[in-house]
């Protein structure tokens, strides 16, 4: 009996050591994400990367779209930021980045949420495709100029109102510096207030609770 215990024990070992060995290390975080294109809808939506820390480093998440790396003296490292992603039409895909353990960060490429074309690839996407329009000008007179980034006024505003109006400047919320909690308002911006930019550059900022902000009308 005790003989058929061993042998029921050495054949489920065996059984799980193959997994066990089969399992690849996590790439390490070299300040960029690469991912395989996905094909089709049972294709991953998680990659994961192992960003190496120093003794007196930690990994923390500042929102859903972005991580950083802080000293424990209190000041940030780094911030690291959602990669873009786009289906074959060119129609953004959205994608949130998450601490998932100490040391590891984990990019959702949420493909299986929408409509999308496949395959699914890293990168900023195009809304809606290719698409072409027939604009008749006046004589005398220039085409519009193309979309950029004009930088709004986000001082005061807090961390969520500010990515939205950023979005409609057609500008993104980049490193945010201070304290990364909703209740923070902003109280510095990194670039100048009306100053056009590339499409989608990032602003960073600084925000601060438990202080009064008042804006003009």
């Amino acid at each position: 009996m005790r003989s058929a215990h061993i042998a029921l024990f050495v054949a489920a070992f065996a059984a799980l050591a193959p997994a066990a060995a089969g399992a690849e290390p996590l790439p390490p975080f070299d300040g960029g994400m690469r991912f395989q294109a996905i094909q089709g809808p049972d294709g991953p939506e998680e990659f994961s990367w192992e960003v190496s820390l120093q003794e007196d480093q930690e990994l923390q998440q500042i929102d859903e779209d972005t991580a950083g790396v802080f000293y424990e003296s209190g000041p940030q490292a780094f911030a690291i930021d959602a990669i873009a992603a786009h289906d074959a039409e060119g129609k953004t895909v959205p994608t949130t980045l998450t601490v998932t353990q100490p040391n590891i960060i984990t990019l959702t490429v949420h493909h299986r949420d929408g409509s999308f074309v496949y395959p699914v690839t890293a990168g900023e996407g195009w809304e809606g495709g290719f698409q072409t329009y027939v604009i008749e000008i006046p004589p005398g007179e220039l085409p519009p100029p193309p979309p950029t980034c004009v930088v709004p006024d986000l001082t005061g505003r807090s961390l969520r109102a500010s990515r939205k109006i950023l979005h409609q400047s057609h500008c993104r919320l980049g490193a945010v510096r201070g304290e990364q909690v909703r209740t923070a308002h902003v109280v510095t911006q990194y670039r100048r207030i009306g100053r056009s930019l590339p499409l989608w550059t990032k602003v960073d900022v600084k925000a601060l609770t438990g202080l009064q902000h008042v804006r003009a009308n």
